[in-house]
């Protein structure tokens, strides 16, 4: 009787791992893989002591995220930022934090992509702004990969910011495994979003995907490890008028009401 509860109790444990880390993207058949590891507080660089700072992740990072099991496949991956555009920003800056694991190399291309989703719903697509071609800085997964951008972004309409990376370094169907999405799994924000196509994203992608596009949650719960940092933007404030000010523009008014008058008589 106690061999067999053990036996039972063995299975039902090794069936939930299975469940949890088996494969399912809906939508398609491709692979992913997600392997944990022992977290690892992230403070490399330190967050600048800027106006505006687009964060999901706790400084943590415990797990890597790849898709395409043992041949890898290119895809996007991408944060849902919501900041107050109620004053004008300007993003200066992206950060990446690239894991350590199999294929992954300093110098590798990758891609980021900038969209703006004026509904704040990223299900129907969002805009396109900008895409920068890249490479990776950092591959020890404790430091961030920092991209100034040459051209900063500026932001003024209402709406949530995308911003996203896809691993362009890979050759999708030929690459062999790789994991290159960092994830801080502590708590997830529902921000995260993963999207792939029946071949590769277009250069820009242009979402939706038409394969999977949803948030991580369906698969592994967490926030990818994407940053933007920048400034808010000030408006110029209209000058008020003082009681001088007005007094000469009326005489001003006055003046040319006389010389139309006498113009045309």
């Amino acid at each position: 009787g106690n061999t067999v509860n053990r036996l039972l109790t063995t299975g039902l444990v090794v069936a939930v791992v299975a469940l949890t880390f088996a494969p399912s993207i809906r939508g398609a058949d491709f692979e992913w893989e997600f392997e944990p590891i022992d977290a690892v507080e992230v403070t490399n660089p330190p967050i600048p002591n800027v106006d505006v700072q687009l964060m999901v992740d706790d400084d943590s990072v415990e797990g890597d995220f790849g898709v395409g099991g043992s041949l890898a496949q290119q895809f996007l991956w991408f944060n849902r930022f919501s900041p107050n555009l109620s004053t004008p920003i300007r993003l200066n800056e992206i950060w990446v934090l690239f894991p350590a694991g199999p294929n992954m190399t300093v110098g590798a291309d990758v891609q980021l992509v900038v969209y703006h989703d004026p509904d704040g719903d990223p299900s129907n697509g969002a805009d396109f702004v900008a895409s920068f071609s890249e490479t990776i800085q950092s591959v020890d997964g404790d430091t961030f990969s920092v991209y100034p951008l040459a051209n900063p972004l500026e932001f003024d309409q209402a709406g949530d910011i995308l911003i996203g990376v896809v691993n362009r370094f890979v050759v999708s169907g030929v690459t062999t495994t790789t994991r290159p999405a960092a994830m801080d799994n502590t708590a997830s924000q529902g921000r995260s979003w993963l999207a792939v196509w029946t071949g590769d994203p277009a250069d820009p992608p242009v979402l939706p995907a038409d394969s999977i596009y949803q948030t991580i949650d369906g698969f592994v719960a967490g926030n990818w490890m994407i940053r933007a940092f920048g400034d808010q933007l000030q408006v110029p404030a209209i000058p008020a008028q003082t009681n001088h000010g007005l007094l000469v523009l009326l005489s001003l008014l006055a003046l040319t009401g006389v010389m139309l008058i006498r113009r045309s008589t």
